[in-house]
């Protein structure tokens, strides 16, 4: 238990160095800028609580909820394969804001809660067709229904009639955080913590699974309730961020896994430390994108592909050494 404290302290103090770091870099140079009457004004507060805080902010919101639903994902399933979007949320969560975006000049609330219901809808789907079928059936059902979804997504891009809109749906499936506003941000914050109370009230479900199904029924625990609450918790996490950032891969596959690496833990016990990690990979992702010239025309839905396929590479040859031990 120290080793895990002492491991989220040092995580928690460095994700708090960056953020300090980010906000307060080159603010000076907006102390006097000429506003669009051009009269010279001082912009710094409105860089500060616009721009700067909310994209900030929403990084670390994103990358923590998509490596707490990896996390959970990897436990129910024992699989260090499994992705937040396994069961259908995410793409779910996508299908709908494409389909807002495509139809509606809603606001980014109507698109926020319009991801979060199409996360939801996706995976109570997948649900009706798997419960009773055990987690083989649901992994398929949950492929079956992913591949429904990308395909409306391709429809709905394949029919656009205007460029512009095709552009604006493009950009906004590569992933990004250039829309991020407090608002929505605030708006969600109850979604992801709801999606956090359902996780943690069924941590000893996740553990009693590293002996087997079999065995956590004999010890408390009914299954389906607890299969249900945790994928649940998931389809929020992942519904309330989706809509504000677009798609954004492999943050919720790798974070648990490094986290499992560093601590060799049970899965409840990497709840915080994926956390951390799924936001630091994040922040530093996004800041890469806004300071580091050579990744600048890169999306960061692109960016955590680039990243993260040869961490799955290595988590595939990982488990493969494993196996043949």
């Amino acid at each position: 238990m120290r080793n895990i404290n002492k491991l989220n302290f040092c995580l928690f103090t460095l994700l708090i160095a960056i953020i300090a770091l980010a906000v307060s870099h080159q603010l000076g140079d907006f102390a006097a800028l000429k506003n669009a009457d051009g009269i010279i004004s001082d912009m710094r507060s409105l860089v500060l609580w616009d721009i700067r805080l909310p994209r900030i902010l929403l990084a670390v919101l994103t990358g923590a909820s998509l490596a707490l639903a990896g996390n959970a994902m990897q436990g129910i399933f024992q699989n260090p394969l499994a992705s937040p979007g396994l069961l259908g949320s995410a793409n779910g969560a996508t299908t709908a804001s494409v389909f807002i975006l495509y139809y509606f000049s809603a606001p980014f609330t109507v698109l926020l809660f319009g991801g979060i219901l199409g996360a939801l809808a996706s995976f109570l789907l997948v649900y009706a067709i798997a419960k009773n079928h055990g987690t083989t059936m649901m992994i398929l059902s949950g492929l079956a229904v992913n591949m429904l979804l990308s395909s409306a997504i391709a429809l709905l891009l394949s029919n656009a009639q205007s460029p512009w809109a095709l552009a604006e749906l493009y950009r906004w499936l590569q992933g990004s955080l250039m829309w991020a506003k407090m608002e929505t941000l605030l708006i969600s914050l109850p979604i992801v913590f709801a999606g956090c109370l359902c996780l943690y009230a069924e941590r000893r479900y996740i553990d009693l699974l590293t002996f087997g199904e079999e065995t956590a029924s004999t010890m408390g625990v009914n299954p389906k309730r607890s299969f249900f609450i945790t994928t649940f918790g998931v389809a929020l996490l992942v519904g309330a961020t989706i809509p504000q950032t677009g798609s954004i891969g492999f943050i919720g596959l790798i974070a648990p896994h490094f986290a499992r690496i560093l601590l060799k833990k049970r899965p409840s016990q990497l709840y915080l430390t994926s956390a951390l990690i799924g936001a630091l990979l994040l922040l530093i992702a996004d800041l890469a994108i806004l300071y580091v010239p050579f990744f600048s025309h890169i999306y960061i839905g692109t960016l955590t592909a680039i990243l993260g396929a040869p961490c799955l590479i290595w988590i595939l040859l990982t488990q493969q050494r494993r196996l043949t031990q």
